[in-house]
């Protein structure tokens, strides 16, 4: 027994090679991120989407208030004209790599996803205080 507390012990200090302190810098949330994309809009129909236009690439129901990018990961909270968003969404694939980065919004209306169309715009990635699964940039 003894033995195995040791070894459990002895794996948990390799595993941990930063000390305490570097651990909760690391920890501690990051300033917001401003980024400048390239917004589109789309609504849950099936001529814009796959055959499951109802449904996230996360699996929660398609809503207001989410936002589809490849570049950063599910549950991430951006802020888009003084609103919050959540990515949950993922787009085409051929907008994975590109350059300025994609973000594509839902509205329920179409009439009001043609009237937002394509925009260049400042997104502000909210710091790991405001967002729970936190980001890698």
């Amino acid at each position: 027994m003894n033995t195995f507390i040791f070894a459990l012990a002895l794996m948990n200090s390799i595993a941990s090679p930063l000390s305490p302190a570097a651990t909760v810098a690391a920890i501690k949330a990051a300033e917001p991120k401003k980024v400048t994309v390239i917004a589109t809009a789309y609504t849950p129909r099936p001529e814009e989407t796959d055959s499951t236009p109802w449904l996230t690439a996360a699996g929660t129901k398609t809503r207001e208030g989410i936002i589809a990018a490849n570049w950063l990961p599910f549950g991430t909270k951006v802020k888009i004209d003084g609103e919050v968003y959540t990515v949950e969404d993922r787009m085409h694939s051929r907008y994975t790599k590109a350059s300025p980065a994609r973000i594509d919004i839902v509205f329920l209306s179409l009439d009001k996803a043609r009237k937002f169309g394509k925009q260049k715009m400042e997104i502000e990635i909210l710091s790991n205080n405001e967002n729970p699964l936190g980001i890698v940039s």
